[in-house]
């Protein structure tokens, strides 16, 4: 049943390895002679800079809101995590349109300041910045948890041994939240390696814009998927290098307390205090605020009945994909019940999330290949075409969500079954427990956790998903997500911000939902 499950799962990567198999020298030529050393260059610097960003803010945030009681410490650690309901080409757009040289904040430092102005889309900072206020949650949220189930007494007997808060933190407290930071920078890689309206607003060129092009510009759905195949190896070698790195290590958890081993005072105090709100104003209430008065000016120009729809199709498309989704990474995580099963599982099970580095443009044309393909064996012997029944459906736009964002389910789910101490299944098996009970009674309740995290996850990424909703969707299916790129696409910021708001409502409202099942599981 796994296996079913995980190669299914994996079927669009599969389509998109098949690609290799009709190479179109002509093109590849092309790309090789004029475009690929470039693009190498300018996606590893990307992946180096967003990476470093990440879990430096991420780990750095989590510590201070978990281990330090400073200044307005209770309500900033779940302002923190409001940052993931922004959609990453919300954030850039906002920025552009301020920062941009006819926004207003270089307008006012040319006329008020005397400064010169410059070019924000030169170079790599903006893009790398801006990535990182919007990824930094995922290194926050798992880095916060494994700091929070950490023994403090293991700070106290190295408060008493002399080291200081910089010693411990160093090898103490980040040798041991060492995987989950690790499981947060790879979601947070694999995003960016699979992000277009970021890179593509600031004319940043990557694998995934030239991914864009081939299909776009050249129309060659081969070429497309055979670059989007190397995104997937490069996401392959990621999980491969951290799995390694992490070796045979366990990491189990313990209670949860809220005692903090460090209470800042004085200058430090206000300082750390100062530092986190900035974070929590450049990532997402100063965004907000700007969303806001653009929506002010337009909402009555720009709502208007249709705007009931785009919101019922939303919700509709993001609690299907998150229930469908966090099951079948549930099933994918179960532990195994022998040491084979387990190889071969983790082997197909690691193939099955590597979808999330597949932009969703690709995912989309991946399934209608592999559909049309099996729609021509189907005929070759002697059966009907299936391509009207599925194209234009909710199932294959359903698919194509799965097959993107298991990855994240997975991995929040496998961090909660990683952590069920053996003791437990050992003593269920010897009082006769079946498989199912096992499962009901053990592992489904302490995975819960990580369940609900990575179902709300899902929820919030499916929400924010663009590209493979514009080309599945079902005739009249319009989203939320697709509303905001037409209007920005147009330039129409003002009104972009309208349906941009209501996602970033909606995504804040996920994680408040998010923050109050957190804080009550770790009662």
């Amino acid at each position: 049943m796994t296996t079913v499950v995980a190669l299914l799962v994996a079927m669009p990567i599969f389509v998109v390895a098949f690609s290799w198999l009709l190479p179109e020298h002509e093109l590849w030529v092309h790309f090789s002679e004029n475009l690929l050393s470039e693009l190498v260059q300018s996606t590893l610097i990307l992946l180096l800079g967003v990476g470093i960003g990440v879990t430096l803010l991420g780990t750095v945030l989590a510590y201070l809101v978990v281990m330090v009681e400073f200044p307005g410490r209770k309500w900033l650690e779940w302002a923190l995590f409001l940052p993931f309901a922004i959609p990453a080409y919300v954030l850039a757009f906002v920025y552009l349109g301020v920062f941009d040289y006819a926004g207003y904040a270089q307008v006012w430092m040319r006329e008020v300041l005397g400064l010169p102005g410059f070019d924000v889309r030169s170079g790599s900072w903006a893009i790398i910045l801006t990535f990182v206020l919007v990824f930094y949650p995922y290194v926050y949220m798992m880095a916060r948890a494994s700091f929070k189930r950490q023994k403090l007494n293991m700070i106290e007997v190295s408060r008493l041994l002399g080291a200081g808060p910089l010693r411990t933190f160093f090898q103490v407290s980040l040798p041991l939240a060492r995987p989950a930071v690790a499981a947060g920078l790879l979601v947070t890689l694999m995003e960016t390696l699979a992000d277009f309206g970021v890179v593509s607003l600031f004319n940043y060129d990557t694998f995934t814009t030239a991914i864009y092009s081939a299909w776009g510009d050249f129309r060659s759905i081969e070429v497309a998927s055979q670059l989007a195949s190397l995104l997937v190896l490069v996401a392959f070698f990621l999980i491969y290098f951290e799995k390694k790195a992490r070796g045979q290590a366990k990491y189990y958890s313990a209670d949860v307390t809220n005692k903090k081993p460090y209470h800042a005072k004085g200058v430090t105090a206000w300082f750390i205090s100062l530092f986190v709100f900035s974070v929590f104003m450049l990532s997402f209430a100063m965004p907000m605020l700007q969303l806001i008065l653009w929506g002010w000016e337009s909402i009555a120009e720009e709502w208007s009945v249709k705007y009931i729809d785009l919101i019922n199709s939303t919700v509709t498309l993001t609690i299907l994909a998150a229930l469908i989704t966090v099951i079948l990474a549930t099933i994918l995580a179960l532990p195994s019940r022998c040491k084979k099963d387990s190889i071969w599982l983790k082997s197909v099970t690691r193939l099955a999330t590597l979808g999330y580095a597949l932009p969703g443009s690709v995912m989309a044309v991946g399934l209608l290949y592999g559909i049309n393909q099996i729609s021509i064996i189907n005929i070759y012997f002697g059966g009907e075409s299936v391509n009207h029944i599925i194209y234009g459906s909710i199932t294959l736009l359903l698919f194509a969500y799965v097959s993107r964002f298991m990855a994240i389910a997975y991995s929040s789910i496998e961090a909660s079954a990683q952590q069920i101490k053996p003791v437990f299944t050992q003593t269920a098996r010897l009082l006769g427990a079946s498989r199912i009970r096992l499962i009901s009674k053990v592992y489904l309740p302490m995975m819960a956790p990580g369940i609900l995290a990575g179902g709300l996850l899902v929820a919030v990424d499916v929400m924010k998903e663009l590209p493979a909703t514009y080309l599945l969707r079902p005739f009249g299916w319009d989203t939320l997500a697709i509303q905001t790129y037409e209007l920005s696409a147009e330039g129409l910021f003002e009104r972009a911000a309208v349906p941009a708001l209501i996602m970033v409502l909606f995504g804040s409202l996920l994680m408040v939902v998010f923050q109050y099942l957190d804080k009550k599981s770790t009662r």
